[in-house]
């Protein structure tokens, strides 16, 4: 007898429905979007077509990247039992409330510091041999961007780079812009320029032993002079001061050829070789033209300063 029953039990157990899909809410739930779906706030203990459809399911607007928000579950049961058509069958579990937090990227005043220093070294080819550094008037912000591909782009104030008071950045996310931002700040390059080892008059001839180099910033200097042989030999247009940096616009080339001296004038194309005697009428510095009287024609010429004592008609 009591084998038949239990044999009954069985049976009649076997026609019951299956037991019905469970719903439980998470306590915290994470998401990337901009949009919240059920399966980001729930867990399903069944993998059915069902519970795929529902996980689906946009339940709600996700906070901005970096923020939480908090969604009230029993809000949300409501909101899908009265816009779908569900089985009353579901099982719905777990938390009152689900604290939801929106991923994001963070990006620091450190990160942003590092882009503007990527940018100067990549453009290395475009800027002087100098130690260059931006240095910010203060420390951006930092903020959160969404989930996904980050670029930037980088753009100067100054196109030249160097004496630029801002570098702008825009960040794109998945090939949108996701911020535009500014840094404002100064660019310090720092390199060894020449300067005078004293105080030096107008007129004084330069050498070796009144210049020398010492570090300065280029941003500071206006087209100075990087190697002192470039200037040894020159006449100083001005007075200057010891420590001062020497530029080009302050000194002036000794001229090689003196007007009133006799010149030899060279005339060459393919393989002709001509040459006469004739006089200068200015002074000239090496490759300067100058004007040149022939000998002989009484002719005035312009003549490129060749070498001492020798110019040439550039044909």
């Amino acid at each position: 007898m009591f084998k038949l029953l239990l044999i009954n039990a069985l049976f009649f157990s076997s026609l019951l429905p299956c037991s019905a899909l469970q719903i439980t809410f998470k306590q915290d739930a994470r998401v990337d979007g901009v949009r919240t779906t059920l399966g980001d706030v729930a867990e399903f203990d069944a993998n059915t077509e069902m519970a795929q459809a529902l996980a689906s399911q946009r339940v709600a607007q996700s906070p901005p990247p970096g923020e939480t928000v908090t969604l009230n579950s029993l809000a949300i049961k409501k909101q899908l039992i009265t816009t779908l058509s569900l089985p009353g069958s579901i099982s719905w579990n777990g938390s009152r409330t689900v604290n939801l937090k929106r991923n994001g990227i963070h990006i620091g005043s450190t990160k942003i510091q590092e882009i503007i220093a990527e940018y100067l070294r990549l453009n290395s080819e475009n800027l002087p041999d100098a130690e260059i550094r931006f240095i910010p008037a203060a420390l951006p912000l930092p903020f959160i961007l969404p989930v996904g591909a980050l670029t930037y782009e980088v753009i100067p104030s100054n196109p030249r780079i160097l004496g630029s008071s801002r570098f702008s950045i825009i960040f794109r996310v998945n090939n949108r812009v996701a911020k535009n931002m500014s840094v404002r700040g100064r660019i310090e390059a720092l390199a060894p320029v020449v300067v005078a080892t004293g105080r030096l008059a107008k007129g004084s001839i330069l050498s070796p032993g009144n210049l020398t180099l010492a570090i300065k910033d280029l941003n500071k200097v206006s087209n100075p002079g990087l190697d002192i042989n470039n200037f040894s030999g020159k006449k100083l247009k001005r007075n200057i001061k010891a420590g001062t940096p020497v530029t080009r616009a302050m000194v002036t080339s000794l001229p090689v050829v003196r007007r009133g001296e006799r010149v030899k004038i060279v005339i060459s194309s393919g393989p002709m070789h001509l040459s006469a005697s004739g006089i200068a009428r200015t002074d000239g510095s090496h490759n300067q033209m100058i004007r040149v009287q022939n000998i002989n024609s009484k002719k005035i010429i312009h003549c490129r300063v060749a070498a001492p004592g020798l110019v040439e008609v550039i044909l």
